[in-house]
């Protein structure tokens, strides 16, 4: 192994602008990806949330970084603050992204990116007390352990890669599952075209609708509209508080999304604890703005607690909660609780969990029995994908810094 400084190994370090929001002829019909440091963690960043226009990289100092250059956060008190990404497309960047343009005679970018994941909590020790920022003098003179070559630098990246491209993958299928279930919700609960009698779409089919006050719009005849508190399932805020003394529980703590696309989980004792006891007849939903669309399905047997930051959904049987689950995933039900939220500021803003199982829904029971069996299949994928992900992640964040420090190496495969 050899250390070597960033800068020893890049091509260029620089730090990016905001061209002045007060010019609108700077971000007016923009097409160029401007990236900010709230998107940077995940591994590649392939688009960005906000664009600006050909006259501000025209008329400003602002430069395009080519893809494969590695962006680091340089600001952030919380946990922005030394995350990192790869990006994958042409773009610009604001100035607290510090971008690193790996020279790739010197080093691979990509073991770069690794090496730097383990670095995390060094990097953002480097701003000081009173300058709670990093600059790019603190990047380039950051030193990198290098294996003696770029083939083995490529091998190590590429063993770390492999995983990160299987959860990618299992990503990409939830998504398109994901979006399948919420096409056949809309179809049924919606617009009302579930299978009639003989298979056919109900409405589209001349189906008899009748109007409904409630709603102000039609419903299927012999539909009737409940709150969620009279669809059959138990909903508490807070169930019965035991005497957790010497045994241990899975806590979901509030729920931050990574790349595995699962829930933050800790394990802690509970004596005397007043958490949710949860098991895996419910479902977990956030009352805390803006995540309302964060909903847990908790599909371990296993008894687990939760904070007090979720309303417990306890359901009677899998079909009412595959249906449940669709209607806190779906964007009326969000819409609903984001402007039925009460609070001091956008970031603290929750709903009440009376309000929040106010929500009024037309709804068929026997019409919920059949799609939660149909949707069944399609959700224990999503979960199944879900928990392997949990597991490469964790296989991916232990061989990371063994692979680093040399305690593990990579052969070639044998011929």
């Amino acid at each position: 192994m050899q250390s070597r400084s960033i800068s020893d190994i890049a091509k260029r370090v620089s730090s990016g602008i905001t061209p002045l929001r007060s010019n609108p002829d700077y971000w007016s019909n923009g097409s160029i990806p401007w990236l900010k440091t709230e998107q940077l963690g995940e591994k590649y960043i392939y688009d960005t949330n906000e664009k600006i226009s050909d006259v501000a990289l025209d008329q400003t100092s602002i430069k395009l970084d080519p893809p494969n250059t590695l962006s680091i956060a340089m600001y952030g008190e919380g946990k922005t603050r030394g995350n990192l990404s790869i990006i994958k497309s042409e773009m610009t960047t604001n100035q607290a992204c510090c971008n690193v343009e790996v020279n790739s005679k010197k080093a691979d970018y990509e073991y770069i990116y690794y090496y730097l994941k383990t670095q995390y909590e060094v990097l953002r020790n480097l701003s000081s007390v009173v300058r709670k920022n990093l600059n790019t003098t603190d990047i380039k003179e950051f030193c990198i352990r290098l294996p003696e070559t770029i083939e083995k630098q490529k091998k190590i990246a590429g063993v770390l890669s492999s995983i990160d491209k299987k959860i990618e993958l299992n990503n990409k299928i939830n998504a398109e599952l994901e979006a399948m279930a919420k096409l056949i919700y809309d179809y049924w609960f919606v617009q009302f075209d579930f299978p009639d009698a003989n298979g056919k779409p109900y409405k589209s089919s001349g189906g008899k609708m009748v109007y409904n006050e409630t709603l102000k719009r039609e419903i299927p005849d012999g539909w009737v509209v409940s709150s969620l508190s009279s669809i059959p399932l138990v909903s508490k805020e807070t169930l019965n508080p035991a005497d957790h003394s010497g045994q241990e529980f899975k806590l979901f703590s509030i729920p931050t999304l990574d790349t595995t696309k699962t829930y933050g989980v800790e394990l802690g004792g509970g004596i005397g604890s007043n958490k949710f006891i949860v098991t895996n007849k419910d479902i977990l939903v956030s009352k805390l703005n803006p995540w309302f669309n964060r909903v847990v399905y908790v599909a371990e047997k296993e008894d687990q607690i939760c904070s007090t930051e979720f309303v417990v959904w306890r359901t009677r049987n899998i079909e009412n909660k595959n249906f449940l689950y669709m209607i806190a995933t779906s964007q009326q039900f969000i819409a609903f609780c984001t402007q039925s939220a009460t609070g001091t500021s956008n970031s603290h803003k929750r709903i009440n969990p009376s309000v929040m199982m106010s929500f009024m829904q037309p709804v068929s029971q026997s019409v919920v029995e059949i799609l939660g069996k149909r949707l069944d299949p399609i959700i224990k994928t999503i979960i199944l994908n879900q928990q392997q992900n949990t597991h490469l992640a964790k296989l991916r964040d232990w061989l990371l810094p063994m692979l680093m420090n040399g305690q593990i190496t990579v052969k070639d495969a044998p011929q």
